[in-house]
Parts: structure tokens; sequence; C-alpha cells
């Protein structure tokens, strides 16, 4: 993020995914000058271990830079950064921490959002996403003064899609599974989001269909339909895959051409 600043980028986008820090973000902050004194006076750089000993935080070293650009952070989750669906005890476990590390966790995180609350004057407790990649996204709200936008959103605004999609008949998408995950900030929801606003058709063409969410039509879906004609395993059907999606696009324009 530093680097592209001080190269001259005036708009940088940051993608928050699946990581196995939970530091609400200090890493990165401390790495771009704010720092972080415990009770002693001393700074100190915080992890997932360390964030209850955070007693201030001071954000005036802050790199003038990133005083000067426009921040996007994108994340596909609603998280908060604490509590029950919050990163700790939602992400925690996947990554290998046990109920008591989880627990600490928590805990610290919490704490942090106390400080920056104090400090700092944001509360990033409860902001939809803040939990995003370990915390991070109270991180980047706290401390880059970022905006929380969810990642399709982002990539679509960046290609510029509602412009392009203007004089579409039909929109077709693609994705891996298509299930009820699909629907929760994944590519086919931003897409059937703007495509239903312009009352565009959306066909989704997918390695797998599981029973699709009724709510998937109601949101703008036209309909799915899956390349594979036979359950096989994935590493049956991965070298298939361009032939089996070549035929089943062939056949989903045949039937168009008929409607025509």
């Amino acid at each position: 993020i530093l680097h592209a600043a001080k190269a001259g980028c005036d708009n940088i986008i940051v993608g928050l995914g699946g990581s196995s820090t939970n530091d609400g973000g200090c890493g990165a902050a401390a790495a771009c000058g704010v720092r972080f004194i415990n009770d002693s006076g001393e700074s100190f750089v915080p992890v997932g271990e360390t964030l209850q000993q955070i007693a201030h935080i001071d954000i005036t070293n802050l790199a003038p830079e990133l005083k000067q650009i426009n921040i996007t952070t994108m994340c596909d989750i609603d998280n908060p950064l604490c509590g029950p669906k919050g990163a700790a005890k939602i992400f925690a476990p996947q990554k290998g921490a046990t109920p008591e590390i989880v627990e600490m966790l928590d805990e610290g995180l919490k704490h942090l959002a106390a400080i920056i609350k104090q400090d700092l004057g944001k509360d990033v407790l409860e902001i939809p996403g803040s939990g995003a990649a370990g915390g991070m996204g109270a991180g980047m709200v706290a401390f880059f003064n970022s905006q929380l936008q969810p990642g399709i959103e982002t990539v679509l605004n960046t290609a510029k899609f509602n412009d392009i999609i203007q004089d579409a008949d039909i929109i077709f998408t693609g994705e891996g599974c298509f299930d009820e995950q699909s629907l929760m900030g994944k590519v086919i929801s931003g897409i059937t989001k703007r495509a239903k606003k312009a009352d565009i058709p959306v066909i989704c063409v997918a390695g797998s269909l599981d029973k699709i969410p009724p709510k998937a039509y109601e949101m703008g879906l036209t309909a799915a339909f899956s390349i594979n004609q036979k359950p096989i395993p994935f590493a049956e059907a991965a070298p298939l895959s361009e032939e089996s999606l070549r035929q089943t696009m062939q056949n989903i324009l045949r039937l168009l051409k008929l409607q025509a």
C-alpha cells in the first residue's frame, strides 16, 4: 500500500480474503507509520496474542502519502469484528485455533476496538465486514480511513459494467458450484443485481448445481445450467471442462435461436 502511494497511485483497492492473521490490521498499520503503545510507554507491533497490551494508538506518524489518496477495501463477508459471528469465532478455528485461543483472540479484538474508539473516535465494533481477514476490515476503516465494499461491486465498478451492458440482450456468467453461497457476495450476486435493474436476463453456466435457492430468481437470475451431463469426480470432469462448456453453450444458444 505504501509503495503504491509513494509511486503516485491516488486510488488503491485492497482485497481482503482468507487470512491466518488475527491482528485487526495492526501489522499493516504499523508498517505505514501508526504507533501502538503499551502501558510502559513502549511502541510495539501487536499480533493476535498481544492486542490486549495496547494502551494507546498514535496515528500522527502515518505516512503523509496515505492521507492524500482514496483507499477502497473489498470484502465479501459481512461479519462484525467480534462476538459469535466475529473474526475469531467464525474463522480462527478454520486456521487451527483452539477454543481457548479463539476466546483470547476475540477479547483482543474487542480491546482493540475500544482503544480505537478511545483514541481515534471511530466505532468499528459492529461495522459489517469489519471481521474480514482477521479483523483487518476494522483496521482499514480505523487506520486508513477506507470504505468497505463488497468485492464484486468494486470489480464491476472498475470494469464499468453498467456501461458495458447497456446494449446487451443477454448476460452469461459462470460459477464453479452454484449453491446458497453463490448469492452471498459472489460474482453471480453482483451481476444479477445490476442486470435486474437494467431488465436484462442472466444465464449462469456452472460446473455443478446444488438446489438453486428460489431467491436467486428473485435477484435477477433467469436460468442456470450445469456443464456436466452426469455426476463424475472432479478429477474426471476437469480435463473435459472445455468440451463440456462448448456443448452446453451450443445447446443454450440453439434454444435461444429457436425462441427468436
